[in-house]
């Protein structure tokens, strides 16, 4: 245990893992806009890359079809989802992005860190909502053993081996 608790702190500058988000921008300032605000919910070892060819379409919207107490709505035309942001909204334009880029990520839109690291991270094993002692425990309890579902198999290869150690070593803060 005491080799590979070693390993774990060793292992904590990490390989970074990117996400891929799924949305189609209507125009180059919507694509730098949504992508600037994926940006604010990186963190360290998670990183989301916009994929624009499939998901949601994203456009600002035309003043005259929203309130300025609307900041954004959803509309379905065909098999499209229509994401459209209200150019005049009381609320910054910059905001209405990150609200719904949290949408497109399956966060709150307050999210911390920790969210981020919880929902994408897959380490905490024991679904307490952080990524303690307590998951590596249970990591290292399956370390060197193979199977389908094993709690430690971060990267499902079928095995708890050092690269799963490696990965969760992105979503653990030594105490």
């Amino acid at each position: 245990m005491r080799g590979l608790a070693l390993a774990l702190a060793a292992a904590c500058a990490g390989v970074a893992g990117a996400v891929d988000v799924n949305a189609r921008p209507a125009t180059k300032e919507v694509e730098d806009a949504l992508r600037a605000a994926l940006k604010t919910f990186e963190t360290t070892g998670i990183t989301f890359d916009l994929k624009t060819d499939s998901g949601p379409i994203f456009r600002v919207g035309t003043a005259p079809a929203f309130g300025p107490d609307v900041a954004s709505r959803s509309l379905t035309r065909g098999a499209d989802r229509i994401v459209e942001l209200n150019p005049n909204s009381l609320i910054p334009l910059a905001d209405v992005y990150r609200r719904e880029a949290a949408k497109l990520l399956g966060l709150p839109e307050n999210a911390s860190a920790g969210d981020v690291r919880n929902r994408y991270g897959g380490a905490d094993f024991n679904g307490d909502g952080k990524v303690d002692l307590t998951d590596f425990a249970i990591l290292s309890a399956n370390y060197g053993k193979s199977g389908a579902g094993l709690r430690g198999d971060l990267n499902r290869d079928g095995k708890v081996d050092d690269a799963d150690l490696r990965l969760f070593a992105n979503f653990y803060t030594l105490p």
